[in-house]
């Protein structure tokens, strides 16, 4: 559990946010959006592209200040700083790989640890004893989370010679780094085979397990329902539906806002699978990345 987690341990609302809407000029991205984040649990955010997913994780972490609305961790209302709200306990990664290429994995791990550092200028400045305890420290740190996230033996590899896969698990690694309460993932499996996925799952399923609370955004519906306690969907700035996996994925509406097919043909497409007693995979064909967020 991370230290934060462990100070809160009580509370079973982690992160809330009530009410979000976010305009640019004349353009509305989010109308009274609301999330609710339980202690422990994994929520997925899914929508056809523009819905405004990504829009909501700036909002979260303090990238966009919302039109209306707020966002609150553990009952407390973040700043609109993304430094603080990172330091609070809300760590995220991104849609496009924000790694700093040129660095070692393990550097690009240490940067994300400089938060919880608490040496001075002056130990700084001099490298004096506490300086060289905490730079052990963090780099102990590092080396444990690059071998948690499957990254074992890798810390003075160059991050741009990486594969995408292990590129992708190196930002996670990075955003742990920080002692996260809550953990925003934005597709985290873009890009990634079928092998990569399960492992990118079954990664999630032990953050979320070390006491780190998680929303996921991602277009892989079949990855989502098989990964959340519960699901919202976005489409056009408004949330559809809510709810458990199983109640999403059989809602027609979603179906026929996220696939844009006839209502019709998604309910025939329905029934036939549940008279087979088969589970349909609703996957949007175009899974580029999202714009007009």
């Amino acid at each position: 559990m991370s230290a934060a987690a462990a100070r809160h341990s009580a509370a079973d609302t982690v992160l809330e946010a009530t009410g979000v809407t976010m305009i640019f000029g004349g353009l509305t991205a989010l109308n009274d959006v609301s999330l609710n984040l339980e202690e422990g649990r994994i929520v997925g955010l899914i929508g056809p592209n523009g819905a405004g997913k990504t829009t909501l994780f700036n909002c979260l972490t303090g990238l966009y200040t919302p039109t209306r609305g707020a966002v609150r961790l553990h009952g407390k209302e973040l700043p609109q700083d993304p430094a603080k709200v990172t330091t609070a306990g809300v760590a995220r990664t991104f849609q496009n790989i924000r790694l700093f290429p040129n660095m070692t994995v393990q550097e690009n791990v240490l940067v994300g640890r400089h938060i919880r550092m608490r040496q001075g200028p002056l130990a700084s400045l001099f490298h004096g004893p506490r300086f060289q305890r905490e730079e052990r420290a963090a780099r102990d740190k590092a080396t444990e989370l690059l071998e948690f996230v499957g990254l074992s033996g890798l810390d003075d590899e160059v991050a741009r010679n990486l594969p995408y896969g292990d590129q992708r698990r190196l930002e996670i690694a990075r955003a742990l780094a920080t002692e996260p309460d809550v953990l925003l993932l934005d597709e985290p499996t873009a890009g990634m085979n079928p092998q990569e996925t399960e492992a990118a799952r079954q990664l999630i399923f032990r953050i979320r397990d070390t006491g780190v609370s998680v929303v996921v955004i991602e277009h892989d519906t079949k990855f989502i329902f098989g990964l959340c306690d519960s699901v919202s969907v976005l489409v056009q700035g408004e949330v559809l539906v809510e709810g458990t996996p199983e109640t999403v994925r059989d809602d027609p509406r979603v179906i026929e806002a996220y696939l844009g097919k006839p209502r019709e043909e998604v309910e025939a497409s329905l029934t036939e699978a549940a008279a087979a007693g088969q589970v349909v995979e609703h996957r949007r064909p175009d899974t580029g990345e999202e714009t007009g967020e």
